[in-house]
């Protein structure tokens, strides 16, 4: 007998008005319900109050109280609650808020990466974007990163949908203007990987407003480092900037071979943490944004945190 592989499933839906945004959730919540599945919604408070009484099946959480989660977090939560709930399907319903600045680049990176980061789980997403509150931006990029749209007339495949590596590979990275200044610490053709981590500490010590903050800097940078001098092209070098709001730090080395843009979203080796290939995971759930650039003369990762 054949099994079926399981698909996840990851859908939008734009709604204009309370009573849509209303008759949609209402609609995907049931469909759990009636299939038994573990079921989890972030909706703004006034329709959490009217549906939580009606559907005790579902943990809701209102929208306006979300913490923002840096992606690796967040897939890895899902993913977790995913395996344990097994063969039960686990349902997520999320009203989606557009963040400004970088927060949105980050948000449009995880839609992408989401398509690939359940292969093999029963989950189903569906997220709902409000056109009323939504930037168009926002809402563009939302047209190309779900495979499948909810509408009047069902689900249905959607037609613009973009493949995550090309639309990925497609974004422009967004400039860190701190970066027309002059850096607090300068390396070219580091000599050694020890020999960076320690001039880096130097630079850093007491810059980052906390110990916490500075340490994890401090590892994500040695990480991306630690990546440059076993696997890319000699020679090594970086540069810090530090400033009240944020710390940014490029590390560059020569090779021109690497192209994958949605690495780093989980371990390179699944599960298995002991074989490896963390470094950039660790960057990502250490550092608010991490920006791979490539370019003739090599591949430079950047790594930024706002100073809270």
């Amino acid at each position: 007998m054949t099994v079926s592989p399981v698909v996840p499933e990851h859908d939008l839906l734009v709604v204009d008005s309370d009573e849509q945004l209303r008759t949609a959730a209402a609609a995907f919540l049931g469909e759990g319900r009636d299939g038994g599945d573990l079921m989890r919604a972030s909706l703004p408070g006034w329709l959490v109050d009217e549906l939580a009484p009606t559907l005790p099946e579902v943990t809701f959480a209102a929208a306006e109280q979300a913490v923002w989660r840096r992606e690796p977090d967040l897939i890895g939560s899902i993913r977790t609650v995913a395996t344990e709930c097994a063969p039960r399907r686990y349902r997520l319903l999320g009203l989606v808020t557009a963040p400004g600045g970088r927060a949105w680049d980050e948000r449009r990176r995880c839609e992408a990466i989401t398509n690939m980061a359940y292969a093999g789980q029963a989950v189903s997403i569906l997220c709902l974007y409000d056109r009323r509150t939504v930037p168009d931006g926002a809402l563009a990029a939302a047209a190309v990163t779900h495979p499948h749209l909810r509408t009047g007339h069902g689900r249905e495949v959607n037609p613009g949908y973009r493949d995550p590596r090309a639309y990925l590979d497609g974004l422009d990275v967004p400039e860190e203007p701190v970066q027309r200044t002059a850096p607090v610490l300068a390396i070219d053709a580091a000599p050694s990987l020890p020999q960076f981590r320690h001039q880096l500490r130097a630079a850093l010590r007491g810059r980052a407003g906390d110990r916490d903050t500075e340490e994890d800097f401090h590892l994500a940078a040695s990480e991306i480092a630690a990546n440059a001098f076993r696997h890319g092209t000699p020679p090594v070098s970086a540069r810090l900037w530090a400033v009240p709001d944020r710390l940014v730090c490029t590390i560059t080395d020569a090779g021109t071979s690497y192209r994958d843009a949605t690495a780093g979203y989980q371990p390179a080796h699944g599960d298995d943490l002991s074989r490896g290939g963390m470094g950039l995971w660790l960057a990502r759930k250490l550092c608010d944004h991490v920006d791979l650039v490539r370019g003739p003369a090599g591949l430079t990762v950047r790594l930024v945190t706002a100073l809270r």
